[in-house]
């Protein structure tokens, strides 16, 4: 084991992965942080496993040779994407006694609660254990702490017990990870006391519909906690056994350290991660759709915020072949919907039914194909009063979300 002591800063870590077949996760490789650039390697044990795989099998693929990455964080995305998110790096800084000081350091402070198969650790014979997450019983106390988090910094020992499981899995939002009665973990995201609406109640509309849509969702169930709500949205990482799942994101996939400011709405697009899919998935006309139908839901219920990491898939359990996740973090953006976060068709980002069937073709649909989607998807987000109400939200919710549900993106 490596030995430092609490004022040096690390810049390496083992890196290592739960397999299918294995009780303990096993080391796989190794991340050495340097000024400028970054090195990761696998190790050989690894390598010469039967059942190995690559982390990323576009950006960081299986070879016994060092892989050097410059550019932004200096890290492969892949890994980061197991790190901790905005979210996470607030509590990061706010509850622990040494405040990580770089990549590596934020990797190890997740301690195996990041979203994926992957862990980090100084030891090469095991990974940090994983936390012991609290029981749904306890968001009462988890939703007082967030208020104290966001307001004032000043934590309980109770809450910061609370909390730190919770600092890596998905988004800005504030969140926790708790466990129900059968072990399954769930993400409770809470409402900000700033927010112009209800949010958790927003997100729990936008499921409702997704579902009726055809759309594969996240499992959510929306409760009460201390008077207000919060979404409690299924972990999609897991087994039924509990046993952790390879993620990637598309933010990893598609990562580039430079591109041209006029490429960035073909390089980071939905055509292109269509493109991907084809090559990593095994189930790629389905998921292709699939993926179009998101898009589209995106863009008619003003879902701006649909960036890259808000796009991911799962490695399969029995290959080496990808799908994708359910979907995930899809809510109104009121003032924010007239371009995407990525690129969608011939128009760039425009948030247009018009600019999404200019790329059917990328996601292997006719145009008349395309139209149907377009049409049952449209069908459903124009009841979406309906569903606010299934979800609890407000008259003077609704007032806020009217602006961003009831814009006329028609086809012209």
């Amino acid at each position: 084991m490596t030995m430092t002591s609490e004022h040096d800063e690390i810049f390496s870590a083992y890196v290592f992965v739960e397999l299918p077949d294995e009780e303990e996760s096993v080391l796989a490789g190794r991340l050495i942080l340097e000024s400028r650039r970054s090195v990761f390697f696998y190790g050989k044990s690894y390598l010469n496993r039967p059942d190995a795989f690559a982390f990323d099998p576009i950006n960081l693929p299986l070879v016994n040779t060092p892989q050097i990455f410059a550019g932004q964080n200096h890290i492969p995305a892949v890994l980061l994407d197991a790190g901790p998110d905005n979210w996470g790096k607030r509590l990061m800084y706010t509850l622990h006694k040494r405040t990580p000081r770089n990549a590596v350091e934020e990797l190890l402070a997740t301690r195996g609660a990041g979203v994926g198969a992957l862990s980090f650790s100084l030891s090469r014979t095991r990974p940090k254990s994983t936390p012991e997450f609290e029981s749904l019983k306890h968001l009462l106390a988890l939703d007082k702490g967030i208020s104290d988090l966001l307001e004032s910094n000043l934590l309980t020992p109770e809450v910061v017990r609370l909390f730190e499981p919770g600092s890596s899995m998905g988004g800005a939002r504030p969140k926790s990870v708790v466990q129900d009665e059968t072990g399954a973990l769930w993400i409770a995201k809470f409402n900000r006391p700033e927010d112009l609406f209800d949010q958790a109640a927003a997100e729990q509309m936008c499921y409702l519909m997704m579902r009726d849509c055809g759309i594969y969702a996240c499992q959510t169930r929306l409760i009460r906690a201390g008077g207000r709500h919060v979404l409690l949205v299924r972990r999609f990482d897991q087994t039924a056994a509990g046993r952790r799942i390879h993620f990637i994101s598309a933010h990893a996939l598609m990562y580039q350290p430079r591109v041209r400011v006029d490429e960035v709405p073909v390089q980071y697009a939905y055509p292109r991660l269509a493109s991907l899919i084809d090559q990593i998935g095994d189930r790629a006309e389905q998921d292709k759709t699939e993926l179009f139908r998101r898009m589209v839901f995106n863009i008619l219920v003003g879902n701006s915020d649909d960036h890259l990491r808000n796009h991911g898939l799962l490695k399969n359990i029995s290959d080496h072949h990808y799908r994708l996740t359910p979907a995930y973090d899809v809510v109104p953006q009121p003032g924010q919907f007239q371009l995407q976060a990525i690129g969608v068709g011939q128009k760039g980002r425009e948030s247009s039914l018009e600019n999404a069937l200019s790329a059917s073709q990328h996601f292997g649909l006719s145009t008349t194909q395309a139209e149907s989607i377009i049409k049952d998807i449209a069908k459903v987000t124009r009841q979406w009063r309906d569903y606010a109400e299934q979800a609890e939200l407000s008259e003077a919710d609704c007032r806020v979300l009217r602006e961003v549900l009831e814009v006329d993106r028609a086809v012209r």
